[in-house]
């Protein structure tokens, strides 16, 4: 099983809102899947986002863009769909405090 933490697209914010029974839409999902993504044709320092939930899957693509190309990802495919903003919020929080340099 792989685990992705990936951004909510604006064309699915509505279903994963729902899907996950939230007062408002997450801004990252953690995806686990039973068999590995690919991020082959991703441009360097991309964000990986959900951007459409159908009947029976998950559109991945590029936040913010359109250079990486679409991955229909099956229902099938997935083990479990989770609210991931405050993960995302803590990985911000640590790369920010691992980038400041240390005080003299």
């Amino acid at each position: 099983m792989q685990e992705y933490l990936l951004k909510v697209g604006e064309g699915a914010k509505a279903e994963i809102q729902k899907y996950l029974d939230l007062k408002a839409p997450p801004a990252y999902v953690r995806v686990a899947t039973l068999a590995p993504l690919s991020n082959w044709g991703f441009p360097a320092n991309s964000e990986g986002a959900v951007i459409k939930v159908l009947e029976r899957g998950l559109v991945t693509g590029q936040a913010g863009g359109d250079e990486a190309p679409h991955d229909f990802v099956p229902w099938a495919n997935i083990a479990y769909l989770s609210d991931g903003s405050k993960l995302a919020k803590e990985m911000a929080a640590e790369r920010a405090q691992a980038s400041t340099p240390p005080r003299v």
